[in-house]
């Protein structure tokens, strides 16, 4: 696209490390990474710092001024946002966007695996890739993707696979929506159905957690929980069931606080009515517990109640009840 232009937004990560006496910590800003690209034809590319950080260290609130970065850059007319960001957290952030924002424009989220100082840095690559995607305008129907490894990832599937391979992130429930070959950017499957964005948005004041099941979990971490947070996930075995003490403190607690019920697993969706008995899914959905969206990760359902709940949204609009 001639005479296009595109906001690259640095939120630290991999990509932006330097060695230091014991470990790389992240310390290059956006100019210098935009300095190491190579691009023919060259877009006009404005560097903007957010965060120099780690992306263990990003937190919900960090999102939403992403968020609001991305919308200044908006309309301060970029065609095409690309941010980067660390690998860790990487999907986490690519989904509070699509809570957050209407896409009129391309919003890519990349990074790398290996650090820029080591054999085989893939950080360049996938920036390059990345800025081939948001200029792709037609990809602005597909909310805020994660480009890496020449794969172009929806945010409501992708997630990090492997924690230590370049080729670290999957979308398990469908693949990749496209690739990037020669700088061209090529859609294999159309937009996701429908829209992630919530109804109203605000800075996130909720505290919700995850409690991941086992074998054996008893309700003693759900009780002790209960009256710190504004809800929780309940990271569940199998296609939504727990251990029956587990089922029955959240059975207890479904009419005073919201449970969202997530499946532990990679892939697949909560059941609604295939088994039954104590911790079956149709005990716990009949006792209050919202099942997820589809295949909604934990980690997803919980950056959905908490931009939700912050924003006045109630658990039903955000996870409405199943009706057979």
């Amino acid at each position: 696209m001639t005479g296009a232009m595109v906001s690259l937004l640095a939120m630290g990560g991999t990509i932006a490390t330097a060695p230091g006496t014991v470990g790389a910590t992240p310390h290059h800003q956006a100019a210098d990474l935009a300095a190491r690209l190579s691009l023919s034809p060259a877009p006009v590319i404005r560097p903007v710092d957010v965060r120099t950080v780690s992306s263990r260290a990003v937190t919900p609130r960090d999102m939403w001024e992403l968020a609001q970065a991305v919308q200044r850059e908006i309309t301060g007319g970029a065609d095409g946002i690309v941010i980067t960001h660390g690998t860790d957290t990487m999907e986490e952030t690519a989904y509070a966007l699509s809570l957050l924002l209407e896409t009129p424009v391309p919003v890519v989220l990349t990074g790398a695996m290996r650090a820029p100082h080591l054999p085989g840095p893939d950080g360049n690559a996938n920036l390059a890739a990345a800025i081939s995607c948001a200029l792709h305008r037609p990809l602005a129907r597909y909310g805020p993707v994660v480009v890496f490894q020449d794969e172009i990832h929806t945010a409501g599937l992708v997630t990090k696979h492997h924690s230590t391979r370049p080729a670290a992130f999957a979308s398990p429930s469908a693949g990749p929506v496209g690739s990037v070959i020669e700088g061209r950017v090529e859609l294999l499957l159309g937009p996701p159905p429908g829209k992630a964005r919530l109804t109203a948005t605000a800075p996130p004041d909720k505290r919700v957690e995850i409690i991941q099941v086992a074998a054996g979990t008893d309700g003693s971490l759900l009780t002790a929980l209960a009256d710190r947070v504004d809800a929780l996930v309940l990271a569940a075995v199998g296609a939504g069931h727990l251990p029956p003490p587990l089922a029955e403190a959240a059975s207890e607690l479904a009419p005073t606080l919201p449970l969202v019920l997530a499946s532990r697993c990679a892939d697949g969706p909560i059941l609604r009515g295939t088994y039954s008995g104590p911790g079956s899914e149709t005990q716990l959905i009949a006792a209050g517990l919202r099942p997820q969206h589809t295949t909604l990760a934990p980690l997803k359902a919980r950056l959905r109640l908490i931009f939700g709940l912050s924003a006045g949204l109630t658990a039903d609009q955000l996870f409405p009840s199943p009706t057979h």
